[in-house]
C-alpha cells in the first residue's frame, strides 16, 4: 500500500543511499507494482544524473549517512509527521529536479537554433545559385539567341598559359559575354581587367574575378557604348581596374566571322 513514507525512500534510493533494513520493505513495495514510486525514482534519478555531471564523484563518510537516515527516519515513540511537512532533502532532490529540466530544455533550444541556423544557410545558398542560374539565362537570352553573335577564341599566355576563354559578341545587341576556364587564384588586391582593343588601342571593358574551380562567367557593362571590337585581352590589375594595361596579358585572342 503506498504511503509517503514509500516516497520517501524512493527518493533516498535515487541518490545512492543504502536504505539498509527498510530495503527488503520498498523493494516489496516496488514488486508490487507501485507507478507513484516508480515514476519518482524516474525523476530523483534523472535529477541526480544532471548533478553528478556538474560534481566529482564523492564516497559520504558513515558519520553522513547516518546523520542523514536518522533525518528521515522517526525516533521510537515518536508520531509520524504531518502530511504536509516536507523533509529538507526532499526539497533538495526537487531543486535538482528542476535544474535538470532547465538544463535539458536549454539544451534543447540550442540544439533546435542550430538546425534553423544551418537551414537558413542552406537556403541563402540556393537562393544565390538560383540567382545566378537565372543571369545566365537572361544572358543568353541577350547574346547567345542574337542571329549575328560572334565567338571570339582567347588563348592563355604567360605567367597562365593553360588558361583559356571565350567571347560571345552581338554587334546588334551590344552586347558581350566573357567565359573563361583555368584562371589563377589572385590575391585580394588584384582582379582580371577585359580590354576591347578599337583601332589598335585597348579600352577598359570592366574587372571581373574568378571563382574557387577558376572559372569565370561576366557581361561587360562598357561594350554597349563602343564600336566593333577588333581583338579582346584579359590582364591582372589592381582591384577595381585600370584606366590603361599595366599588369601582365593572361588572355588574348582575335575576332573570327
Amino acid at each position: 500500500m503506498h504511503n509517503e513514507r514509500f516516497e520517501e525512500l524512493a527518493a533516498v534510493h535515487a541518490l545512492g543511499i543504502p536504505l539498509e533494513e527498510e530495503s527488503a520493505d520498498f523493494a516489496r513495495h516496488r514488486k508490487e507494482g507501485c507507478s507513484v514510486c516508480e515514476e519518482l525514482l524516474s525523476d530523483f534519478s534523472a535529477a541526480a544524473a544532471a548533478l553528478a555531471i556538474e560534481a566529482p564523484p564523492r564516497e559520504p563518510s558513515p558519520r553522513v549517512r547516518d546523520r542523514i537516515l536518522r533525518s528521515i527516519r522517526p525516533a521510537p515513540g515518536t508520531p509520524a509527521p504531518a502530511p504536509s511537512s516536507v523533509a529538507p532533502w526532499l526539497l533538495a532532490a526537487a531543486a535538482a529536479l528542476v535544474l535538470a529540466i532547465l538544463t535539458f530544455d536549454d539544451a534543447r533550444l540550442r540544439r533546435e537554433r542550430e538546425e534553423l541556423a544551418s537551414r537558413a544557410a542552406d537556403l541563402t545558398a540556393r537562393l544565390s545559385d538560383a540567382r545566378a542560374e537565372i543571369s545566365r539565362k537572361a544572358l543568353q537570352a541577350r547574346v547567345l539567341e542574337s542571329d549575328d553573335v560572334r565567338i571570339l577564341f582567347l588563348g592563355g599566355k604567360d605567367p597562365q598559359p593553360d588558361a583559356r576563354a571565350r567571347v560571345f559578341w552581338s554587334e546588334k545587341a551590344r552586347r558581350g559575354i566573357l567565359v573563361a576556364g583555368n584562371l589563377a587564384s589572385l590575391p585580394p588586391d588584384k582582379q582580371y581587367e577585359l580590354w576591347v582593343f578599337i583601332e589598335g588601342k585597348p579600352v577598359p571593358a570592366g574587372v571581373f574575378d574568378a571563382d574557387s574551380s577558376g572559372r569565370a562567367l561576366f557581361e561587360s557593362p562598357s561594350l554597349a557604348s563602343l564600336p566593333a571590337a577588333q581583338n579582346f585581352a584579359v590582364t591582372v590589375e589592381p582591384r577595381g581596374g585600370v584606366p590603361a594595361p599595366t599588369g601582365p596579358i593572361v588572355l588574348l585572342g582575335t575576332p573570327s566571322a
